[in-house]
């Protein structure tokens, strides 16, 4: 930080605008340059205008916006040669001049040189006529501005002035001619303007008739900002507000001399300038440039204090303080009044938009951010911000806040109401109630689609969240259970169309590994109204009796509000044995079994042999004592040989067929080893 301060204290001793964006800083001189063989600035006036763009009495450095000059020779020639020089000083091209001259009868006129970056020049008006009944030496000029980036609300207006001069009661009349022709015009403004009257006004005490009749009540009631009224002329009490004469020995001709003892110049402020809000006068800020009240009454201001000075200009030296005192006495005879001006707010907000899509009875929340974006380079440089919001429609909120210009931004949360499906919208307004507030108003619509939460279920009819699979009696080693089932979103009562997505977040079991499996995997954004189909299976490589829950978690689609369910699937089966004869495991011992036996070709052949070729006793040949087990089994020919009342795997059901008698079973037994026999023949 101590680095950033270093750079921006070596801007303002030089004078230099780092930025466009501020306060305004206003200043009125009489520059004393109505001859037109010296119609420019003399020397030293560069290290005035340094000085007060690095001046910092009101707590920080400006470069000047507004330059009122007195005695200027015209805008063409006094005109061109200042803005030209501040824009040296600035080492910009920013700063122009006003276009129309007053009327005078001597000692030149009123003109006005301005920032463009920072103001622009709405208007020009002469007030007051030289010629007449109520003639004045010099017309007064009305300038218009109007800060950059802000609408009509913040214009300003700046009366430029120079008054009669010198004592007696004929000249304080005249002073009043020229001050009710400028109060005729400013009250005829209206209400509520903001107006500067500046210039060298010549008043030796405020109880002259012309002072009266600017601060009097009315639309343009002046005010005096630093409230020093009183008797000006010669008095100590009044020496830090005096601007005339900074010389003792003239160095040009027609200089006033006389040192200092006159408070001629002033800013003067209508009641708006001056409440708080808006554009007004920043507090502590106006001075009388080069006034430290340390110089000695009636002396040149070159006997003040350089090292106060100093001071009230940060990164200045002592030995450039005094350079400025000097400069000051040798390029006119008045000392400039620079006072610093505040911005209005400037608004802006915005509005954070909503989910598109939430869940019945979901908490959604949209944020309102409001900022004062005035345009400054300190705090104090605009007004704070103050304002209301509220909502209409499905919104609710309602409240105020301030933010102080380069303050941090104010977010507000809003809430929707989601106990509705359908469609809901709301509006957002805000009203900025500090005054010329740049923006004052906004308004916004939030929206979001409620849906109702998703049904999962294992039927399209009703909802059915648990669904048993018995997958029967599988015949160990043969053909593994096999079942469909559907996973289905059903609609809500508020139909397909406001009915959520479904998700199938994942699947846990308890069901024995290596024995049951499912197609089931993660699924998103399953449709209302449709589903998806799944495939159960149930292995057969193992004897027993076997069961497991397959559980569904199930979720809405991923949206604010998104509800869980589960849904669960059970199943069971039981494995067994293969009955001695059953070469194919289909639960039949039948003819095909034994055309099995007599293509295998192994009876007798003391070849290694598998079950499926006659092996029933596991001795790995098959022989007699295979026959024998076949006959013991007594299964031939008699149909499913599963368990009566068991559930059936995938073979079928159980068929009723006539037993066998017992002379049939034998005939074919012997058959089959007469055949079997027959077959292991050498050919």
């Amino acid at each position: 930080m101590r680095r950033i301060l270093a750079v921006v204290i070596v801007f303002a001793s030089l004078g230099w605008s780092a930025s466009a964006t501020a306060q305004l800083r206003i200043v009125n001189y009489n520059v004393n340059n109505s001859d037109p063989a010296a119609f420019g600035p003399r020397t030293g006036m560069d290290a005035v205008f340094r000085g007060m763009n690095a001046s910092a009495k009101g707590g920080f450095a400006r470069a000047i916006d507004v330059l009122i000059l007195g005695e200027a020779e015209s805008v063409a020639t006094t005109g061109t040669a200042y803005a030209a020089l501040l824009n040296t000083v600035t080492t910009g091209t920013s700063y122009l001049r006003s276009t129309v001259d007053a009327g005078s009868t001597g000692s030149g006129r009123p003109i006005a040189i301005f920032n463009s970056s920072s103001v622009s020049l709405i208007a020009e008006k002469k007030i007051g006529s030289t010629s007449g009944a109520a003639s004045q030496p010099r017309q007064t000029m009305r300038y218009q501005f109007r800060p950059i980036g802000y609408d009509a609300t913040a214009d300003f207006y700046v009366y430029a002035s120079h008054y009669k001069a010198s004592t007696g009661a004929a000249n304080e009349a005249e002073r009043n001619v020229e001050a009710r022709a400028i109060r005729a015009d400013a009250d005829a403004i209206g209400q509520g303007a903001r107006i500067i009257y500046s210039g060298d006004l010549n008043f030796y005490t405020s109880s002259e008739s012309g002072f009266q009749t600017l601060t009097g009540t009315g639309n343009g009631q002046a005010f005096d900002p630093i409230s020093r009224v009183g008797s000006w002329s010669g008095s100590t009490t009044y020496k830090d507000v005096h601007t005339q004469s900074p010389a003792t020995t003239a160095v040009f001709n027609g200089q006033v001399t006389g040192g200092m003892d006159d408070r001629f110049d002033f800013q003067l402020i209508t009641g708006e300038v001056r409440d708080g809000g808006g554009f007004d006068y920043i507090a502590g800020s106006y001075w009388a440039f080069g006034n430290t009240a340390t110089h000695a009454i009636n002396q040149a201001i070159s006997t003040g204090s350089a090292a106060t000075l100093a001071a009230r200009i940060p990164g200045y030296t002592t030995t450039q303080a005094q350079t400025v005192l000097t400069s000051l006495t040798q390029v006119t005879d008045h000392l400039p009044v620079l006072a610093d001006y505040q911005l209005p707010a400037k608004m802006t907000a915005t509005l954070a938009a909503l989910p598109a899509r939430v869940i019945r009875g979901g908490t959604v929340s949209a944020t309102l951010t409001v900022a004062n974006a005035a345009p400054v380079a300190v705090a104090a440089g605009a007004d704070q911000l103050d304002y209301a919001f509220s909502a209409a429609g499905a919104v609710t909120a309602s409240g105020t806040g301030s933010d102080a210009a380069l303050g941090a931004s104010n977010t507000h949360v809003l809430t929707i109401s989601t106990t509705v499906v359908g469609l809901r919208s709301g509006t957002v307004s805000v009203i900025a109630s500090s005054p010329q507030t740049m923006s004052p108003t906004f308004s916004g619509t939030i929206s979001t689609s409620v849906f109702d939460r998703a049904i999962g279920s294992f039927a399209s009819a009703t909802t059915t969240t648990s669904l048993t699979i018995d997958f029967g009696t599988l015949i160990r080693g043969g053909a593994p259970g096999s079942s469909l089932f559907t996973l289905f979103n059903r609609p809500a009562a508020s139909g397909t169309a406001w009915t959520a997505k479904l998700d199938l977040d994942g699947v846990t079991t308890t069901a024995p590994v290596g024995v049951f499996s499912t197609t089931l995997a993660p699924l998103a954004n399953l449709a209302s109204g449709s589903s998806r189909g799944y495939t159960a299976s149930m292995a057969s490589g193992t004897a027993g009796a076997f069961s497991g829950t397959y559980t569904l978690a199930l979720s809405d689609e991923d949206l604010p509000g998104a509800g869980l369910q589960q849904l669960s699937l059970s199943v069971r089966g039981s494995v067994i044995a293969p009955a001695a004869g059953d070469t194919n495991f289909d639960a039949f011992v039948d003819v095909i079994d034994t055309g099995n036996l007599l293509a295998a070709g192994r009876y007798d052949t003391e070849v290694l042999a598998t079950w499926s070729e006659g092996d029933f006793n596991a001795d790995r040949v098959v022989d007699i004592l295979d026959i024998t087990d076949l006959l013991a089994a007594d299964l031939y020919d008699k149909g499913d040989y599963r368990p009566l009342g068991a559930a059936l795997g995938p073979l079928g059901s159980v068929a009723a067929v006539p037993e066998p008698s017992t002379p049939v079973l034998v005939s074919a037994a012997l058959a089959v080893v007469a055949l079997l026999g027959l077959r292991r023949v050498p050919q």
